[in-house]
């Protein structure tokens, strides 16, 4: 029974600070151990330079690099074997396995994208032509709601200090005189006669 090459994406971290050959070297590993393996490489890309989550190895960035292949079960453990053995300059890495769909669907959509993505710049857009018409109005204004909301009750007012009843001497005249005649009839009752 024959086996049957697998799909796989590895995704690895190097130094941001790593030099040239050493990358070079890297990659000519990775690639001998996946051609042994009966292995073609589909997409070897630099992905982005990016913050790192923490710091590892006393790097706060890392150089994202995708390497997407095709190849014996074998590969990928080999893959994972040189990436290890560079420790110092690959800060981390994980392979997963995928699917022929998958890399298909991927692969498809990167053309696309490069086929839409203009090759010379464009220029910048013209002005817009002016018009003599007359300008359209702005959007109406939202109309205010139709009830009134209650204004906030009033403050009470605080009590003014009442000022004491004088007391009116006995003496006092009456205020008109229809009191004066009560008040003789009432005087002339207790005391008798007159």
């Amino acid at each position: 029974m024959a086996i049957t090459p697998n799909y796989y994406e590895t995704l690895y971290i190097t130094r941001p600070d790593i030099q040239e050959e050493d990358l070079a070297k890297i990659q000519q590993k990775l690639q001998d151990s996946i051609s042994s393996n009966e292995g073609e490489i589909i997409k070897a890309d630099k992905w982005a330079e990016r913050n790192l989550a923490y710091e590892i190895q006393d790097h706060k960035k890392g150089t994202y690099y995708i390497l997407v292949f095709k190849a014996l079960p074998n590969a990928s453990k080999e893959v994972e074997k040189h990436l290890q053995f560079y420790r110092t300059d690959i800060l981390r890495f994980i392979t997963l396995k995928t699917t022929e769909e998958a890399v298909n669907k991927n692969k498809a959509s990167e053309e696309k994208k490069e086929k839409t993505e203009p090759t010379t710049p464009t220029p910048p857009p013209a002005a817009p032509p002016t018009t003599t018409a007359a300008p359209t109005p702005p959007p109406a204004a939202p109309e205010p709601p139709t009830a009134a909301p209650e204004p906030p009750p009033a403050a009470p007012e605080p009590p003014t200090a009442a000022p004491e009843p004088a007391a009116t001497p006995p003496t006092e005249a009456p205020a008109s005189t229809e009191e004066a005649k009560t008040e003789n009839t009432d005087t002339q009752e207790e005391g008798g006669t007159n």
